[in-house]
């Protein structure tokens, strides 16, 4: 892959993941179903803020301010050398997202499980995550100690810059914007406080419980962030006490 700095395309990269994120929530957020959602995370989140402040305010703010910097860094200086505004075809664009999301997962559910949990030398590190349990809500996704912020973002970014260099050609920007999407939401929805009762909406129930289950305890499962699928594959996917409940309702009830 010829090396060039693409400084048009970088910029359209940034631009289109944040007018994509805004967009999107806004037009979600229209939801009813989800807009009550919503504000039951705010409501849990302000709880949070004002009577636990020793754990979160330094912290998250730290998050905030740590994230924006290392993806600053990376968009300015690494990015426009990765990206294109030339054409390349919808299934292209969808196997680069596709790959970039599962190989991520697959790194990210080792990093997870084996230095952040058992006994992990960055064990004590991911602790600070492990302060927000059951049930967290989406401002506990800024609740990570610097280290590990930086493990996380920087896993992402070598994956998206493994596969450019790997298949020898530039990733077109709608590939880095649709990743970056998927990549970001969905951290925030396994944070969430979700209690949907009706369909579709009802799945980001699931989503959230698994997560939720994997803060209960340090020493379970659930370590995947994109889906579960290789928790799945290697024996380590948890159920939440909630559903265990729930399916023994179901069976007493004969549903």
């Amino acid at each position: 892959m010829e090396m060039s700095y693409n400084w048009l395309a970088g910029l359209v990269t940034v631009i289109g993941t944040i007018v994509a994120i805004a967009l999107g929530q806004l037009l979600v957020f229209k939801i009813p179903a989800i807009a009550k959602t919503r504000d039951l995370n705010n409501a849990q989140n302000k709880e949070k803020w004002r009577n636990r402040a020793k754990k979160y305010h330094d912290r998250v703010k730290i998050s905030q301010k740590l994230g924006l910097g290392v993806n600053l860094i990376f968009y300015i200086l690494f990015m426009p050398f990765l990206v294109t505004l030339q054409a390349q075809s919808v299934a292209k664009i969808a196997l680069d997202v596709v790959m970039i999301m599962m190989i991520y997962d697959f790194f990210y559910y080792l990093m997870h499980r084996f230095l952040f949990h058992g006994q992990g030398y960055l064990r004590q590190v991911h602790a600070v995550h492990h302060q927000a349990r059951s049930r967290i809500s989406s401002i506990d996704s800024h609740l990570l100690h610097p280290v590990e912020l930086i493990m996380g973002v920087a896993l992402f970014y070598a994956v998206t810059s493994g596969i450019a260099i790997v298949s020898g050609q530039a990733l077109h920007v709608s590939t880095i914007i649709i990743a970056t999407v998927i990549y970001t939401q969905l951290n925030q929805i396994n944070h969430c406080r979700i209690d949907l009762q009706s369909y579709p909406w009802k799945t980001l129930n699931w989503i959230a419980i698994r997560h939720d289950a994997h803060h209960l305890d340090m020493h379970k499962g659930n370590f995947a962030t994109i889906t579960l699928l290789y928790d799945w594959m290697f024996g380590t996917l948890e159920i939440h006490p909630i559903e265990q409940t729930a399916v023994g309702q179901n069976q007493a009830t004969g549903k």
